[in-house]
């Protein structure tokens, strides 16, 4: 925590608006009494505080948390002016990493399998450690189960900028980012991309990972939601519209991502798979109206935090060490209702 508010003080003085501390605790919402404990390290700034500090000093919020060297930090003085613009998505994905530091807590991180081992065959293991592939309790709540079974943390971010999902992590921590959707069948599907692409270990460092996707990750995804083995027992010549939905709503999955499984392994898609281009939402609430109600139809639509995170920031809260900013911002929900 002292290297983040020496990392502002910095900030400060390579900030080109010449802005006082008075004005930027009054632009960061914060008291002046607040701030300049902060700059003392006689109190934590907040997650929330730093991202709005970062916005206002030019910086970006994963060299605020982590040092690690960003465009529009101290160390770019010199960058020819407009070279570097703010990644929205890099700040969204950071600030899980500013809310584990403000409670001194960390997460386990994912074993690596490695380029050497075959995408298939990691997701054979990780399907095992899981759960059974199909239904509960691998799809139900897949977030909850991967916190479960890997010790990370996985946020459902309900605003911000457009991106699907990203994995980061730092020595400290390890989770997953999934922006917020009403379509958890694609939902499912990049956080088992993001899962893979820890299992691969790849160096996903806050805010360094760009937006190049690694086929060894999708085709985990791929081999973890819709493996070849239980794809190849299926006579798709013979299902019905009702039976692609009923296997469909079993897998997690959208009708694309089975179309282009199918066709990646060969396997004919049979008459039924027309129905696919309706769309996968259309397709179950045609089958099922009462789908939408469902739990798991919900389980990307809201903020998602870890539990651990979440009973961590409500004590601090309790003892007084955090303010409640943070939770509010990751809950979207005014700091007056917690």
């Amino acid at each position: 925590m002292d290297q983040i508010r020496l990392r502002v003080k910095d900030a400060i003085r390579s900030n080109p608006d010449g802005l006082n501390q008075s004005a930027l605790a009054q632009q960061a919402v914060m008291t002046q009494d607040a701030f300049s404990r902060s700059l003392s390290g006689q109190r934590s700034f907040s997650a929330a505080e730093l991202a709005v500090l970062s916005r206002i000093l030019h910086v970006s919020l994963p060299w605020l948390i982590t040092g690690n060297p960003m465009p529009g930090g101290p160390e770019a003085d010199g960058l020819p002016d407009g070279r570097w613009q703010l990644d929205r998505v890099a700040q969204t994905v950071a600030f899980p990493a500013g809310a584990y530091r403000e409670v001194e807590l960390s997460t386990e991180s994912v074993p690596v399998a490695g380029p050497e081992m075959a995408p298939a065959e990691a997701a054979a293991l990780v399907a095992e450690r899981l759960g059974s592939p199909f239904g509960p309790p691998l799809i139900h709540d897949l977030p909850a189960n991967i916190e479960d079974a890997y010790g990370i943390g996985v946020f459902v971010a309900a605003e911000g900028p457009a991106f699907d999902a990203r994995a980061m992590a730092t020595q400290e921590v390890t989770y997953i980012v999934v922006r917020g959707t009403g379509a958890w069948y694609h939902a499912n599907w990049v956080l088992a991309r993001e899962l893979g692409e820890l299992m691969y270990g790849r160096k996903s460092q806050i805010g360094q990972r760009g937006r190049t996707q690694n086929p060894w990750a999708s085709e985990f995804a791929n081999a973890l939601l819709l493996p070849a083995g239980v794809l190849h027992t299926i006579n798709w010549n013979k299902q019905t519209p009702a039976e692609l939905a009923d296997f469909l709503w079993e897998a997690g999955v959208s009708a694309k991502a089975l179309a282009l499984r199918l066709d990646a392994l060969g396997i004919a898609r049979g008459p039924a798979m027309v129905h696919a281009d309706e769309g996968t939402l259309q397709l179950l609430a045609w089958h099922d109206p009462g789908c939408l109600s469902h739990g798991r139809a919900a389980a990307y639509r809201a903020p998602r935090i870890p539990f651990d995170l979440f009973s961590a920031h409500l004590k601090g809260m309790r003892e007084g060490h955090v303010d409640g900013t943070s939770l509010a911002w990751m809950l979207d929900t005014p700091l007056s209702e917690l």
